[in-house]
C-alpha cells in the first residue's frame, strides 16, 4: 500500500518541478552577466534568488520524503540537485565560503612572514629579538 502511495504521489507532481526548473533556467540565460562573484550577476534577495530557494526547499523536501536516491519526473534526485546548484553558483548567488577567505589570509600572513629577515640574523641578534618579545 505504501509504494502506491508514492507512486500516486510522483504522478500528481509530475509537471511541478520540471516547469519551476524551466523558468528558473530562463531567467538565467536570459539574465546573466556571466560573473560568479557572489552578488554581482543577479541581486541577492532578487527574484532569481528567492525561485533557486524556493526549488532548494522543494528538492529538500523531496529528498527527505523519498530518499536521496529517488527520481522525480524522470529525473534522478542528484541531477536535479547538480543543475540548481550550479545555476546558483554561476548566477554569483553563493557567498564565499568563509574557510576558504580563512585560508587566503593565513596564506597572505605566511608569505608576510616568509619575507620577514629573521633567518638571516645571527644567533646574538635573534636572542635579542626574542628577549624583546618577553619583556
Amino acid at each position: 500500500m505504501n509504494q502506491i502511495k508514492i507512486k500516486v504521489m510522483a504522478k500528481n507532481k509530475k509537471t511541478f518541478l520540471t516547469p519551476k526548473w524551466l523558468e528558473i533556467k530562463e531567467m538565467y540565460e536570459n539574465g546573466t552577466n556571466g560573473s560568479d562573484e557572489y552578488g554581482t550577476n543577479f541581486p541577492i534577495g532578487g527574484e532569481l534568488d528567492k525561485l533557486t530557494r524556493e526549488f532548494i526547499d522543494i528538492i529538500g523536501e523531496f529528498t527527505h520524503e523519498f530518499g536521496w536516491d529517488c527520481i522525480i519526473e524522470n529525473v534522478k534526485m542528484d541531477l536535479w540537485k547538480e543543475r540548481i546548484w550550479s545555476l546558483v553558483e554561476n548566477a554569483g548567488l553563493l557567498p564565499n565560503i568563509a574557510w576558504k577567505d580563512d585560508l587566503a589570509k593565513e596564506l597572505s600572513k605566511e608569505e608576510v612572514e616568509d619575507s620577514d629577515d629573521i633567518w638571516e640574523m645571527t644567533e646574538e641578534e635573534l636572542e635579542q629579538e626574542i628577549y624583546k618579545t618577553i619583556k
